[in-house]
């Protein structure tokens, strides 16, 4: 009886799992930011945002300073990811961003910037300027 118990449990959980998608993609009007790091230490990293108007200056998204970045909305097996409202970031609705830990700046250091009309899900790689449009390219460009 208990091994058949213990069967039925198995065959119920294999059910489940394949039933739940791995990662759920964002819902509509927002884009997730993947942030994958090798050594998987992600400890005190975080995401400067802004939206860049046409004649106008950078406006750092409202609550977020350098010293205050955006703290990571969730953890899944490909590291963190940022949730961002594509509203927050004005009529362009272009997502610009650093990944940072003090003044320590990932990416090669560089500004990055991608369309969320284009892109839904970015995923990126420390140490790697590229911005990838799925997880395996990105899975691919970090081995």
């Amino acid at each position: 009886m208990t091994s058949k118990r213990s069967f039925l449990k198995t065959l119920l959980a294999a059910v489940l799992l394949a039933a739940v998608p791995a990662f759920a993609a964002p819902p509509e009007g927002f884009v997730d930011l993947h942030y994958h790091r090798p050594d998987g230490k992600y400890d005190k990293w975080g995401l400067h945002a802004w939206k860049r108007a046409p004649g106008a200056s950078d406006q750092p998204l409202d609550g977020v300073s350098w010293f205050s970045p955006l703290k990571p909305d969730g953890q899944d097996d490909f590291g963190v990811y940022w949730r961002l409202a594509i509203k927050d970031f004005g009529s362009t609705a272009t997502v610009n961003y650093i990944i940072h830990k003090g003044d320590t700046k990932d990416q090669k250091g560089k500004d990055q910037a991608f369309d969320t009309k284009e892109i839904k899900e970015a995923w990126v790689v420390s140490g790697d300027a590229n911005i990838y449009k799925s997880k395996e390219e990105a899975l691919a460009a970090a081995k």
